[in-house]
């Protein structure tokens, strides 16, 4: 009788709340685990905007403007002694290889006449060459010579007037001269230019020739080869001066 009192009593207990056994351990593995998942995205989420803002930093970085995109404006008075086609700027020209033959840098400085300098009146000149040694399969180096006109100050007549009349003097000194011109046409380099191509069946040697005028100034670059060169391949090293050229004489010719 007793026993059965006792068991009674223990069906009569009121049933304990919550989870217990294999379900409680069912949830708390259930919660960890989304706990776990949620940390770990977030994680996740804060290395991807890391990583993107750094990969952005370096694509600004690896990807500048090219020089020839660079806004470029005159300075408002001549610097003297920074403006050297030949002794500064053809030497930081990118990957254009070149040994002058001469010292380099002895320009000369004249009137728009030629004469003596006066005031408001300035022209600068001067001439260099040596080899150049072109990318590709060339093994032999180039000829190459440049020269250049630029007219600063004017007391008169507007400089870039004065530079296009210079950029047809040279044009009719070429034609007048012995070479021998297989293909000639306008050029893409500066505000105006035009090219002389000479093919190695038409002479010694095949050339290159090209007159620029830019801004106020003149530059004839030319190139030369004991090799069957293609107008192409000179027309390919030719550009590569163009860029440098285009900021020195932009930039350092006065407004």
């Amino acid at each position: 009788m007793a026993d059965t009192q006792e068991k009674d009593a223990k069906r009569g207990r009121p049933a304990k709340k919550g989870l217990h056994g294999w379900k409680a351990a069912l949830t708390v593995f259930g919660c960890g685990t989304f706990a776990a998942f949620g940390v770990f995205g977030a994680i996740v989420g804060v290395l991807g905007l890391v990583l993107g803002t750094a990969s952005s930093g370096l694509a600004t970085g690896d990807n500048p403007v090219p020089i020839a995109d660079q806004s470029v404006k005159p300075r408002e008075e001549f610097l003297d002694d920074k403006f050297d086609l030949c002794g500064r700027t053809l030497r930081t020209i990118p990957d254009v290889n070149l040994t002058f033959e001469h010292e380099i840098g002895q320009y000369e400085d004249t009137s728009v006449s030629g004469g003596s300098l006066v005031d408001g009146d300035l022209v600068r000149s001067d001439s260099c060459g040596g080899q150049l040694t072109p990318m590709g399969s060339y093994v032999v180096p180039w000829e190459f010579d440049f020269s250049y006109r630029a007219i600063i100050h004017s007391p008169e007549e507007d400089r870039d007037d004065l530079a296009s009349r210079d950029l047809v003097e040279k044009r009719s000194e070429i034609e007048g001269s012995d070479l021998r011109v297989t293909d000639s046409g306008p050029g893409d380099l500066g505000d105006e230019s035009y090219y002389y191509y000479s093919s190695l069946e038409e002479g010694p040697e095949s050339s290159y020739v090209i007159v620029v005028r830019q801004r106020s100034a003149t530059y004839t670059i030319r190139m030369a080869s004991t090799d069957d060169v293609s107008r192409e391949a000179f027309a390919g090293e030719a550009r590569k001066f163009g860029p440098q050229l285009r900021i020195t004489l932009v930039n350092r010719i006065p407004k």
